[in-house]
């Protein structure tokens, strides 16, 4: 069974280097995303949110599909992402970073009403793709103008596409079925022809 530690330098490494110290936190505490209760039993119920309200949990999700989509794999959703979302930001991010994550949302919205007329859940999907592209490039540039200050900005997309990768890549489907996974120790082989390793191992 891969360690909470592995999931996180994987993770950390599809996230290009880095993830945050409350992100970090959370992940090594057993925080990790597990599919819908209404997917799993026709009677169960949905889990309410911790933190979000029932309005930005509609947009968080959106925007959570839209990062990782359902292909012929699941997509965030399907592995119970945003509710990874509510909790990591309910038990691990601080106050700061709430209210960034929350004035985020809050702002989602208000753009897509102010360009479409409609709340950011309710847009085209290639709308919704458009202004996640425009949080994107805000996040690269607030990342790059933070280097080497010792208190740095966060910018709200930069967080929820953190906790989106954190949420989905620290799952067991992902682990298993989509990065690739060497079991640390595996199976014993006593005997293996020169030619499939191509050269002596160095230990």
């Amino acid at each position: 069974m891969i360690d909470r530690r592995e999931l996180l330098q994987r993770a950390t490494l599809i996230l290009g280097g880095a993830v945050s110290a409350s992100a970090a936190a959370g992940v090594l505490a057993g925080c990790t995303a597990t599919p819908p209760l209404a997917e799993q039993s026709a009677s169960a119920a949905k889990p309410k949110a911790s933190f979000f309200t029932p309005a930005e949990m509609k947009s968080l999700s959106t925007a959570c599909e839209q990062i990782i989509p359902r292909t012929d794999t699941p997509g965030a959703i399907d592995l119970g992402v945003p509710a990874f979302c509510d909790r990591m930001m309910a038990g691990y991010y601080g106050e700061h970073e709430r209210k960034i994550m929350r004035a985020g949302l809050a702002q989602m919205d208000k753009d897509a009403a102010q360009a479409h007329g409609k709340i950011f859940a309710e847009l085209a999907p290639e709308s919704q793709i458009e202004l996640l592209k425009v949080y994107d490039r805000q996040a690269y540039e607030t990342r790059g103008k933070n280097r080497g200050k010792e208190k740095a900005d966060v910018h709200f997309f930069g967080t929820l596409k953190e906790l989106t990768t954190l949420g989905f890549f620290t799952t067991q489907y992902a682990t298993t079925k989509i990065l690739k996974y060497e079991s640390v120790p595996g199976p014993y082989k006593g005997d293996i022809p020169l030619s499939q390793v191509g050269g002596v191992w160095a230990i």
